[in-house]
């Protein structure tokens, strides 16, 4: 956990603000000085007041909301952080080192768990097992300090599953509260923690035998939910609660649909901001953002998205103890149904059905973050193989499962500290990652830093950029004029996300954007780079880029 720690604060001074950073950060300091709530409404507030809180100790400038206010709801983030990240211009890289610093015990809190969980099930060394699988994840620790709602989440949603299993097992007033206290940090951190409740319940059914202990633990399930709604329009001051749906101005289709098929009398008892943050993220991701999987660029949801970028994102080393993990699980007729196993099934029930919400449910494909909660529930299984009573060969498993997880610590060094460009060696390892993946995945904006070094060795004081991310490249000293309206500069840089075809917005000044499609991305990607900073960004000489646009023209003539 040290370790973990460690690498994380390394990671956080490494790389340049993420795409979706300065907002959540300037959200929260809106939120602390101005007590304005609704400027980052697609996802509940706790984790932006969290990150916000030590740039907002160490006394950084927040502008009035007024003006962001007036935008639409799902916008309205993107135009504060604009404002918050130019009033701080000379401060801004320092004060998102303190956001993420501040994310790190969350992350290894969420390793402390597994540890504990673990142990509890297979034995301290399973759980010593479990803890270092977690904290040398390259995913985790691409996210693990990353001022956003990720790592928070899962940290969150793991918690309140963990104490929900030691209640079932040994039911107390005192581990019931802090159940609550979880479940509903969970509420406060992300939209998917509505998928608490369908783990909670099927986590308890192994453990609720004979017949009078299911009514109990039913009964125990059911009060935490009272209670959570309870304690959630509490935190909210109960603004709305109670307003009539018929009340609501909805946009998303799923909430509309809601408002057309229930009664417009029937009271929503949740405070207003929730349900309104909640239709607002809806709207924002019924359109479908641009997928990207393999070099084909989609909208919306595939199923087999998140099975094909695990393949590539985790370690081989830890795909192969997980496959190993899944077969010790089945080894043996009867053997994972039995009696003695209801502590384990009751384990696995949470991480199986967060899984399963998130690959049919989801209705966008931009990061197998989204699978982070997850994660532990994974190393835990996968500590099982240090369990002392397996079903395997022994020196096969003795040698086999501390070889692989030497391995897999040394594939997450690899990388260090570009951990969220992190390609497994059978993919083809990070030079080949842009061609698989991209956005959250591989290339969300963080290179910033690795081409001001790159434009400080080789003595170019300016180039073109066709930059991935919404923060001006200048807050990092990066000196350059946007490929919507190219300078002189000798060297174009361009992110692997527009390399790829996909296009976003921008940066180009205060409150100003514009959006960027390379339309000559396919004749580019045939071009040599003459250098690849931070694997995201490719920099070549103007008169390559020059030449792959008439290329490209030539080519889409009749």
């Amino acid at each position: 956990m040290a370790a973990h720690a460690l690498l994380l604060g390394w990671s956080a001074a490494a790389n340049s603000a993420t795409f979706d950073e300065p907002a959540h950060l300037a959200a929260g300091a809106a939120c602390w000085r101005h007590g304005d709530f609704s400027i980052y409404s697609l996802s509940p507030p706790l984790l932006h007041l969290w990150a916000a809180l030590p740039a907002v100790l160490a006394r950084a400038a927040v502008p009035p909301t007024t003006q962001a206010d007036q935008h639409w709801i799902p916008e309205r983030h993107w135009y504060y952080a604009d404002q918050f990240v130019y009033a701080n211009f000379a401060r801004f890289g320092f004060l998102l080192r303190l956001a993420r610093w501040g994310m790190i015990p969350l992350s290894c809190l969420a390793g402390w768990i597994a540890y504990r969980w673990a142990a509890a099930l297979y034995g301290p060394i399973s759980g010593v097992a479990a803890v270092a699988l977690y904290c040398f994840n390259p995913e985790v620790l691409a996210h693990g300090s990353l001022a956003t709602t990720d790592v928070g989440t899962a940290a969150a949603i793991f918690a309140s599953c963990w104490l929900w299993w030691r209640f079932c097992r040994n039911p107390s007033a005192r581990t019931w509260l802090l159940t609550l206290l979880a479940v509903t940090a969970a509420h406060l951190c992300k939209f998917t923690a509505l998928l608490l409740w369908p783990m909670l319940l099927a986590m308890a059914l192994p453990l609720a035998a004979p017949s009078p202990r299911r009514r109990e633990l039913l009964l125990a399930w059911l009060g935490l939910g009272a209670a959570t709604l309870l304690l959630l329009n509490a935190l909210y001051g109960f603004a709305g609660t109670g307003q009539r749906l018929g009340g609501y101005t909805f946009t998303s289709d799923l909430m509309l649909r809601v408002q057309r098929r229930m009664p417009a009398h029937l009271p929503v008892l949740l405070p207003q901001l929730w349900v309104a943050g909640f239709d607002a993220q809806k709207t924002d991701t019924q359109g479908g953002y641009q997928g990207f999987l393999f070099g084909q660029t989609y909208s919306g949801n595939r199923w087999y998205y998140y099975p094909a970028a695990l393949l590539c994102k985790l370690p081989v080393s830890v795909l192969a103890l997980f496959g190993v993990a899944v077969i010790s699980l089945l080894a043996g007729r009867g053997r994972l149904w039995s009696g003695d196993h209801r502590d384990e099934r009751s384990m696995l029930w949470g991480g199986i059905i967060y899984a399963a919400g998130v690959f049919f449910l989801s209705d966008l494909n931009i990061g197998v973050r989204y699978l982070l909660p997850a994660f532990p529930f994974a190393a835990i299984l996968i500590s099982r193989l240090w369990k002392r009573q397996i079903s395997m060969p022994g020196p096969l498993l003795h040698w086999g499962r501390n070889g692989l997880l030497a391995i897999a610590v040394l594939e997450a060094l690899w990388v260090c500290p570009r951990f969220l460009s992190f390609i497994n060696f059978a993919a083809g390892g990070p030079a080949s990652g842009w061609r698989l993946l991209t956005d959250s995945d591989f290339d969300w904006g963080q290179g910033l830093i690795d081409l001001r070094k790159w434009m400080t060795d080789n003595s170019v004081p300016s180039v073109t950029l066709a930059y991935f991310g919404l923060v001006d490249p200048a807050v990092y000293g990066v000196h350059c004029t946007p490929i919507t309206r190219p300078d002189d500069e000798s060297y174009v840089a361009v992110s692997s996300y527009y390399l790829n075809g996909l296009t976003n917005r921008m940066v180009i000044g205060p409150n100003r954007r514009a959006y960027i499609q390379l339309k000559y991305y396919q004749t580019l990607q045939t071009k040599k780079p003459v250098a690849v900073v931070g694997n995201t960004i490719f920099i070549y000489p103007r008169q390559v880029i020059e030449l792959a646009a008439a290329q490209a023209s030539l080519q889409s003539r009749p």
